[in-house]
């Protein structure tokens, strides 16, 4: 699809896991948008928002996973969009 990705072959826990997919947004989206702000660099301003908006799967992800036990273990889908949730006993 044109859109880089990668994703782990095991299983972690769902706290380092939201962590990792709210990086890119933060990293690449809104720390280049504050500083925009501070500076006036509007190239700067649509670079940020461009990678606020394409972090928007990840916030999906995030979103669905909310709801689940903090003891969770959470691994990518090897070839599709979304994860699969192991519920330890």
């Amino acid at each position: 699809m044109l859109t880089p990705y990668c994703h782990g072959k095991e299983p972690i826990k769902i706290g380092p896991y939201i962590l990792g997919a709210l990086m890119p947004g933060f990293l690449l989206g809104m720390i280049p948008a504050v500083i925009s702000s501070l500076t006036g660099n509007i190239f700067l301003l649509i670079y940020g928002l461009i990678f606020i908006f394409s972090a928007g799967g990840d916030l999906t992800i995030i979103r669905m996973l909310r709801k689940e036990r903090r003891d969770s273990l959470v691994q990518d889908h090897p070839s599709k969009v979304g994860c699969f949730v192991y519920e330890p006993k």
